[in-house]
Order: structure tokens, then sequence, then C-alpha cells
């Protein structure tokens, strides 16, 4: 699309969002927000609030960047969840991650700007290791890696209001690839407050209104032991 259509596409729906919301709709925000959810994720363009929740608005403090990381925002982290005080953290990876792919791929030769970014996620120990083959199953065990590395970054962090269990820290993997075999767009949840094991991850107070049949789809773990390394 060309700058002006995008221009008169984006402005319409505005225009069309005004006339369906009248002063009473945004009289219970104007002054202050409400959010119970302090969410990180991907800047990446197919990965949207909305997968979440109908109506993000007042509802979620979203942080984004790319490789959805905690340490490059780690202020607005910190406003979320002490300051606006959302009892979960939900920490958002994704399918074909374009982050972690330049991390694997390696990205000396990019702009310093987006380099420094991609820099911070070599703590997290992702594999550099792969083939034409297995990439994408490479790929998504790093995503995974890199999930469980940030949920581990905010359990660190926020030790004390979790222990008082004021904040629970959740990682999830926004599956639109269908990788899992949950359906496209499944959120799959791999992570709570540090524990991957699915099982007892299962078992959490924070879970106690869904089904066992339910949480056998929700929640997950990637794992896999045929990986053909070079």
């Amino acid at each position: 699309m060309e700058p002006n259509k995008i221009v008169e596409e984006i402005v319409n729906r505005n225009n069309n969002y005004v006339k369906k919301h009248n002063e009473h709709y945004f009289a219970q925000h104007i002054a202050s927000q409400h959010p119970v959810i302090t969410l990180v994720s991907c800047s990446d363009s197919r990965v949207q609030p909305n997968v979440l929740i109908e109506n993000p608005i007042d509802n979620m403090f979203e942080i984004e960047n790319i490789g959805n990381q905690i340490s490059t925002c780690e202020g607005s982290v910190s406003y979320g969840v002490l300051y606006l005080k959302t009892p979960v953290l939900l920490i958002l990876g994704h399918s074909d991650c374009g982050a972690l792919k330049t991390f694997m791929k390696g990205y000396e030769n990019i702009e310093d700007s987006v380099k420094k970014e991609i820099d911070n996620l070599k703590p997290v120990g992702l594999s550099k290791e792969y083939t034409a083959e297995n990439f994408e199953e490479i790929l998504l065990l790093n995503a995974q890696k890199n999930i469980d590395y940030q949920v581990n970054f905010a359990v660190k962090t926020f030790k004390d209001i979790i222990q008082n269990e004021k904040l629970t820290v959740i990682g999830a993997y926004y599956d639109f690839k269908n990788e899992f075999g949950k359906g496209h767009g499944r959120m799959v949840i791999v992570n709570v407050n540090g524990e991957t094991n699915k099982n007892k991850i299962k078992g959490l107070p924070v879970f106690e209104h869904i089904s066992t049949e339910f949480k056998d789809v929700v929640i997950d773990r990637y794992s896999t032991k045929k990986i053909k390394f070079k």
C-alpha cells in the first residue's frame, strides 16, 4: 500500500472507533489506568494483544521489543508490576521469531542500533547449531529457551512479591504455525514462575478454574531427542 492509502485507512478506522465509543466508555479510564496484565511480547506485527484478550484497552500494559526481552525495557516492566501492580506478568514468545533467526544466522554486519538489542540475547544461551532440515525445530527450542530465560530474569527481579503471591510470571508461546499441534494461533503456556515441568504447572492454583482436559491443551513443553546438529 502507498503511504497515502495507509494514512487514509488509519484515520477512517479511528473515526469509526470514535463514533462507536462515547464519553461514558472513556470515563472509567480517563484519569487512571487499571491493567491486570503486564505483557512483554515481541514487536513482530503478527503478534498482537487481541489474540489474548478481546479488548486490551485498560486491561493490558503492553511492552514490545524484538525478541520479547526484559533487559531492554526493564523500567517499563517494573512500572507495570510495581506501580500499576498487575497480578500477572506475561512473557510471550512466538513462532518464526525474526530476532532469534537473526541471532542464529549471525548479525555482525547489521545496523548498530539493531545489533545492540540482539546482543542482549547472548546470555540466553541460544543454539547456533542447526542444519537446513532441523532449523525450524532449533528455532522453536531457542524461542522456548528465551522464554525460560526471561521468566527467570523476572523471577529474580520480583522475587519478594512472587513469594508473597502478589505476582505470577507466566511464560508462553504464541503458536501461529501450530508447531505444538494445539491449533493455529494457540497460546501455549510453557513456564510459570520458573517451573517448567508441565505436570507440576498444571497443578498450580493459578489454573484451578481450568478443566483438566483444557490444561492438556494450553500447557505444554516442546522437546525432542532427534535433533541432528552439524
